[in-house]
């Protein structure tokens, strides 16, 4: 009787580890496994992939490999995830390249979630820009800034919300009050807030040495990367 209670709790203990594992896999999006439709960013699923398919990936406009390329994705390639469904027999992916592009599908089997340049794995919307509206900041310092264009670098406020993955909003505010919010995707700089001033992508950025070095219409900031994601 001992005995049968032992293999009915080994029999059971199985079984939790088994869920547990497939409940993480729906979630993650296991690397390589076709069959997982994983959920969209915004429902808590890879906030991106990344091409590890060795030729590549094509944006199809519909989920069918006979429709039109909308894109090609290079191995490596970073794209947005808005999402995966079935169809037919195979999962697809809607997709877009992370810093703007032609959106389109994927096959779920060339993509694998991808890690941002802190090694994490990001899941869940970037909160980090509502977060910086409400001032709700991890980390406040001073930033090398100038407002107009030729004007010699000055200091300005910063605070920065972080989310994982190398996203983050950096909000900078001059010393006449002027504030212009800096918006961090994969750790790199992709654009920032409209004002009375540009609409926020008239842009010029480098990351150098550590410091990122950023012109955004006629304004210019220099900070380290740290600020962005802390390594």
């Amino acid at each position: 009787m001992r005995h049968s209670k032992a293999i009915w709790l080994s029999v059971a203990l199985v079984a939790v580890f088994a869920g547990a594992v497939a409940a993480q896999s729906a979630k993650d999006g296991a690397p390589g496994d076709a069959g997982v439709v994983p959920l969209a960013a915004k429902d808590g699923g890879p906030r991106r992939w990344r091409v590890t398919a060795p030729t590549g990936a094509t944006l199809h406009t519909r989920p069918d490999r006979a429709a039109d390329a909308a894109a090609e994705a290079a191995p490596g390639a970073v794209l947005s995830n808005m999402g995966c469904d079935t169809h037919g027999s195979e999962v697809w992916c809607d997709v877009r390249p992370f810093r703007g592009g032609p959106r389109g599908y994927a096959e779920r089997q060339a993509l694998a979630p991808a890690p941002g340049p802190d090694g994490a794995v990001p899941f869940g919307p970037n909160t980090s820009a509502t977060r910086a509206a409400k001032r709700a900041f991890d980390a406040e310092t001073q930033v090398a800034c100038a407002q107009e264009a030729g004007q010699t670098l000055g200091q300005c406020a910063a605070g920065v919300a972080r989310a994982d993955g190398g996203d983050a909003t950096v909000a900078v505010t001059f010393p006449n009050g002027f504030r212009r919010m800096l918006y961090f995707l994969q750790g790199e700089f992709v654009s920032a807030s409209t004002t009375m001033s540009g609409n926020g992508r008239v842009i010029d950025w480098l990351r150098f040495d550590g410091m990122f070095v950023i012109r955004v219409d006629d304004q210019r900031y220099e900070f380290p990367e740290s600020l962005v994601y802390p390594h």
